[in-house]
């Protein structure tokens, strides 16, 4: 039966399944449930309200605000569906929003109380809420913020018990007392007081703002970032709703949905430093390196140069530029405003690790460490380049910390990997797995991936992109540059072999760019369905094409000036092998093959950055994804068969001098010796590889996944029937 002739005890069906989707936390599922029972009756308001909430939740306002509009003219007289409504033209944050909802609550059938609560956040309460103090004398108020501020929680907390027992219906006592609970770390009992607060008045955007901040402090970032999300929706320009939004977005590799409320952010509070910070980092994140230069660099003038969170995340930002001088510069004058900074030790320790003084590093780091022992993410930074002997105390220190039933699930994460690589060190095999799996599991549970969606992605880039003339094409007014791309799957080698190039002379190895890669995406990505023909870009976008290749090679010369050939090793580059020859016809592109077994096993021992390498989590997916891959190499052999040539990373290491003279000749130089001494290469790395390109060449990771063998079943035996293990 079609959704237009659904029957009332279908609808009702539907509607409780798609409750029961919202109920287990799968709102994309029910989004669907509810779009067919308003294709069948758009006059029922209820799944209408639902989709809007939905649509929000994703960010989508367009669409939601169309949607409570629409609920909101169904059923004029609920504050609920008024209240949506309200809760999203404040998210959205836009004047036009704003007022469409204000010119329609106006007529609205609602209670004059609640049309004033509700217009009141795009008015006199849209930076702070101002609760009923329900007749708390005004000096008992000040006096709890006193001991507040003086960190005397315990005589904070009596003073306010004594009150709320004479004041039982004060939001604001309530929240008082939730925010002085945090403070002792006694969060289902801060939570209680908070979420009483907000019982008594909805309207307290402080009340949501506090419970989003203990919610933080225990590690719950999705029920934090619901509740900040709250806040803002009931006080749309309150800034430390929205800094503190943006951040945690931020650290949840979500710079995407952040970048909106940065924007506003910084928009709303043009002279405030943490803002700026946030936005600062949201471009980072983003890769737009030099406009998130231009945002934290502003920050440090408005902070007279007293931010030292301004010098670090702008050390960050001029590593990503190449600017590693003024890098490290930064985050010194950062340690001497601030010698505790845990994340300025660590900055400056990532920058001695990446510069090979793994030493020093191994200093820094241990002084990170005593001030924040319980810092997984320290630990697996440090761990990277410091091996691990039998009895050192630091694995019992990283066991010790995972014992803490309190550790949340993102510490655990990065001390189960750390772990992993210890053991591993002492050669304790055994012990090291389970730790290696936890490690994975816990990282899939935050971050979830569907596999399917690579697998269509693949398909579609190929269906764009077949059969076209590639050999018989030239685009007219390309460079003439000859830049090296090396690319592979991530832990295949692709660092090494970067290595062995840029020990030549004439090279420069600029690590990972993306600059390029994202650059093909785009212009691929032109339709709103999907990949773009290659045919019709090159009869319409050819100009685009070449002007691509001279954006990025201008890049190049901005970031590593006087450089006469630039590797880059952004992994993705097998995708684009034809777009990236078109738009650079000089350019030589290596790729690196591995034993899939080995290549797999070391993506799932190591820890990427948050966001990113979600398929590395899972054995299953790590085998199909290598799997697309090969099929993206095979493509291009077939498409393309003489614009790469591939590395077998195995015999490079078995014949370095052999297989090095060969790889050199591939990327169009005369061979010099100090290519064979790559290890003694003084140039940045900033890889997971970073310890062992300093080393000279081994073998000694060959066949590793032998050591795991019958742990590694679910992905051996899946590239097993792909018929993708080598003879």
């Amino acid at each position: 039966m079609s959704a237009a002739t659904l029957s009332n005890a279908e609808i009702k069906s539907l509607y409780a399944e798609a409750l029961a989707k919202l109920g287990a936390g799968q709102p994309e599922e029910a989004l669907p449930i509810f779009g067919r029972i308003i294709e069948s009756n758009p006059r029922l308001p209820e799944p209408i309200w639902q989709a809007a909430r939905i649509f929000g939740e994703f960010d989508m306002y367009d669409r939601a605000l169309d949607h409570a509009a629409a609920a909101a003219r169904l059923k004029p007289a609920e504050p609920a569906v008024w209240a949506t409504w309200a809760d999203l033209a404040s998210l959205d944050g836009s004047k036009e929003a704003e007022r469409a909802f204000l010119d329609a609550v106006k007529s609205s059938q609602l209670p004059p109380a609640i049309r004033i609560r509700l217009q009141d956040r795009f008015g006199a309460q849209r930076r702070a809420s101002r609760p009923d103090v329900a007749g708390v004398p005004d000096q008992a108020l000040a006096r709890i913020s006193q001991l507040i501020a003086r960190g005397d929680f315990p005589a904070a907390r009596q003073t306010a018990a004594k009150l709320l027992s004479a004041h039982p219906r004060s939001a604001l006592l309530h929240n008082m007392l939730g925010t002085i609970l945090s403070g002792l770390e006694r969060g289902p009992e801060s939570l209680a007081a908070l979420r009483s607060a907000q019982k008594i008045d909805p309207f307290y955007a402080e009340a949501w703002l506090n419970e989003a901040n203990e919610l933080r402090r225990q590690g719950r970032m999705e029920d934090a970032l619901r509740a900040y999300r709250a806040a803002i929706a009931r006080a749309p320009d309150m800034e430390a709703a929205l800094q503190r939004y943006v951040t945690l977005l931020n650290q949840q590799t979500q710079p995407g949905r952040a970048a909106r409320y940065a924007e506003r952010l910084v928009r709303l509070y043009p002279d405030s430093v943490p803002a700026r910070i946030a936005y600062g980092n949201t471009l980072m994140l983003l890769r737009d390196h030099h406009r998130a230069a231009e945002m934290l660099e502003k920050a440090l003038v408005l902070s007279k140069n007293g931010s030292a969170e301004a010098m670090v995340v702008l050390s960050q930002v001029y590593s990503h530029l190449d600017r590693d001088a003024e890098a490290a510069d930064l985050i010194e004058r950062a340690l001497i405003l601030r010698p505790d900074n845990v994340m300025a030790l660590n900055k400056k320790a990532s920058l001695l690790q990446t510069a090979g003084r793994f030493e020093e590093a191994d200093r820094m780091f241990r002084i990170a460490l005593d001030h924040s022992p319980l810092d997984g993410d320290l630990f697996r930074n440090f761990i990277v380049s410091y091996k691990v002997k039998p009895g050192d105390p630091i694995v019992g220190q990283m066991q010790a910390a995972m014992a803490r039933p309190d550790l949340p699930d993102r510490s655990r994460l990065s001390f189960a990997f750390a772990l992993g690589k210890a053991l591993e060190d002492q050669k304790d095999y055994t012990a090291a797995f389970p730790y290696i799996r936890q490690a994975n599991d816990l990282t899939r549970k935050l971050y979830p991936y569907d596999i399917s969606v690579r697998l269509a992605e693949v398909a579609a880039m190929q269906k764009s992109m077949r059969g076209f003339d590639w050999a018989g094409t030239r685009v007219p007014g390309t460079s003439d540059a000859a830049p090296v791309f090396v690319t592979g799957m991530p832990r295949s080698g692709t660092t090494l072999v970067e290595q062995i190039i840029a020990s030549h002379s004439r090279v420069t190895g600029a690590g990972e760019l993306a600059v390029l890669q994202g650059a093909c995406q785009r212009l691929l990505m032109t339709r709103p369905d999907g990949y773009d023909d290659i045919r019709r870009l090159v009869d319409v976008a050819h100009p685009d094409i070449a002007a691509m290749g001279h954006a990025f090679i201008r890049e190049l010369g901005e970031r590593f000036p006087g450089s006469d050939i630039i590797t880059d090793k952004s992994i993705t580059t097998y995708m684009y092998i034809g777009l990236v020859k078109l738009a650079l016809p000089n350019a030589r592109i290596i790729v690196v093959r591995r034993d899939p077994r080995d290549t797999l096993l070391s993506i799932y021992k190591n820890r990427f950055p948050e966001g990113t390498h979600l398929y590395a989590y899972d054995l299953r997916d790590l085998a199909n994804y290598y799997a697309t891959f090969v099929e993206m190499v095979e493509f291009w052999r077939g498409e393309t068969p003489d614009w790469f040539t591939e590395v077998q990373y195995e015999t490079l290491v078995a014949n370095p001098e052999e297989e090095s003279r060969k790889l050199i000749a591939a990327a169009g130089l005369d061979w010099e010796e100090a290519c064979l001494n790559f290890h003694q290469n003084k140039r940045k790395v900033d890889t997971l590889s970073v310890y062992q390109v300093r080393q000279p060449i081994s073998g000694g990771s060959v066949k590793a996944w032998q050591r795991y063998e019958a742990e590694l079943a679910p992905m051996i035996d899946t590239l097993r029937e792909r018929g993708l293990l080598p003879d």
